[in-house]
């Protein structure tokens, strides 16, 4: 199985933030075939299908084509007193979902593309993790959401769960069906205060 996984944050309140990250997990064999499903949802002008640019018409299809894939997806979150330094609480919700998958046999990643020094980061934390005993067997590569049409469903999914914690939960209700995984980091506060 081949993992494709994206990041969000969002502040929860005037004192916490939560970090989320999301997995969608795929066949090998099934990858192009869901390319070519997902390709069409582009509207004219558009790189890449991203929730936050999407009408709510937009969001109904694009949530739709999602569930009739059969996804197997994974979401990892962390909440935080609110702070504008994330890259500590990526890789708590990062080492999360590495666990996670691993323990499903999902080894071979690609995450999206940020800038070369955060992908070198990205690479440097599995190692290190790895170094720690966790599965050997992982290993990550980037791709830019543009270029990776598999990566639209981690973002949607996260874009969901973001719009649900906002009480607009009607694209997470159908969208938490797909979900297999729900995780939040041990060291994850309370929502609320």
């Amino acid at each position: 199985m081949r993992g494709f996984i994206d990041e969000s944050s969002a502040v929860r309140s005037g004192t916490r933030q939560e970090y989320l990250v999301g997995a969608a997990v795929v066949p090998p064999g099934d990858c192009e075939d869901i390319r070519a499903e997902l390709k069409p949802l582009l509207l004219p002008g558009q790189i890449k299908v991203h929730w936050t640019d999407e009408s709510e018409k937009r969001r109904q299809t694009i949530v739709d084509a999602i569930i009739g894939l059969g996804a197997m997806n994974f979401v990892v979150t962390h909440v935080s007193e609110r702070s504008n330094k994330t890259e500590r609480f990526r890789r708590k919700c990062m080492e999360r979902l590495y666990f996670e998958l691993g323990a499903a046999d999902v080894c071979d990643l690609t995450l999206e593309s940020r800038t070369p020094p955060q992908d070198k980061g990205d690479r440097r934390h599995i190692v290190a993790l790895q170094g720690q005993g966790y599965d050997r067997r992982i290993r990550i590569s980037h791709a830019r959401g543009g270029d990776e049409p598999l990566l639209w469903i981690p973002d949607a999914l996260l874009g969901a769960l973001n719009s649900a914690r906002g009480d607009d939960p009607q694209y997470w209700d159908r969208l938490s069906e797909t979900v297999v995984v729900e995780a939040a980091t041990v060291e994850s506060l309370p929502l609320t205060p």
